[in-house]
């Protein structure tokens, strides 16, 4: 009779072993946490002179006017779909009181419209909008100043003052701060953009996008 006793109490005693174990075993491995949206939010890193400076080189990208398919590549559809709902017209920025545009109150993609260049032309402008990229980001550091990028921009707009590269010019100089803006003279006449909102004869229109922040 003992020994039947005996044999339950070890069993008994396995069986707790066997519990305490298994829950060590339970509790080692990691809780997973749920965290808040403000505790899983990365705290955002203050920007490095590289980090302005990749952002400066959106400054010498020039918008292409958008490809068209070619006619024999398109096949008319076997049933005739109904006709699709026409698009918002683009609003015009809003004329303050002097009708200056400036390049900021384009907060969204639009067209505008520039004048082509000859290829000549077309080179010299694409090799002069780097320096402009480049003048932007020289210009931070201390006791440089901006007086390549505004010599750069004023150069654009002086011969080809109805082209892409002065629109992309105009962008530059306006994000200068104030400070600067006084010194280099920069006036809101310089940077008014109104002529690339309407379309005029031998203009052509090309997509273009906000200034990235």
């Amino acid at each position: 009779m003992n020994s039947i006793w005996m044999k339950i109490a070890g069993v008994a005693v396995v069986a707790i072993v066997v519990i305490v174990v298994a829950g060590r075993f339970t509790s080692d491995k990691p809780a997973s946490t749920s965290s808040t949206p403000a505790e899983s939010k990365q705290a955002e890193k203050p920007k490095t002179f590289y980090d302005v400076a990749d952002r400066d080189k959106q400054f010498a990208q020039v918008p292409t006017p958008a490809e068209s398919e070619p006619a024999a590549a398109q096949q008319p559809p076997a049933v005739t779909p109904p006709p699709p709902p026409q698009p918002p017209a683009q609003a015009s920025p809003q004329l303050p009181a002097d009708d200056v545009v400036l390049p900021s109150s384009i907060t969204q993609r639009r067209d505008l419209y520039f004048k082509p260049l000859e290829e000549e032309d077309d080179i010299a402008a694409q090799q002069l909008l780097p320096w402009v990229a480049a003048g932007r980001s020289i210009g931070r550091l201390p006791m440089v100043q901006y007086g390549l990028m505004v010599k750069a921009c004023r150069q654009a707009e002086e011969r080809w003052p109805d082209s892409i590269y002065a629109f992309r010019a105009k962008q530059a100089l306006e994000e200068i701060s104030e400070r600067y803006a006084a010194n280099y003279k920069i006036t809101r006449q310089e940077l008014d953009i109104a002529r690339f909102l309407k379309p005029r004869p031998g203009m052509q229109a090309i997509p273009v996008d906000p200034i990235r922040r």
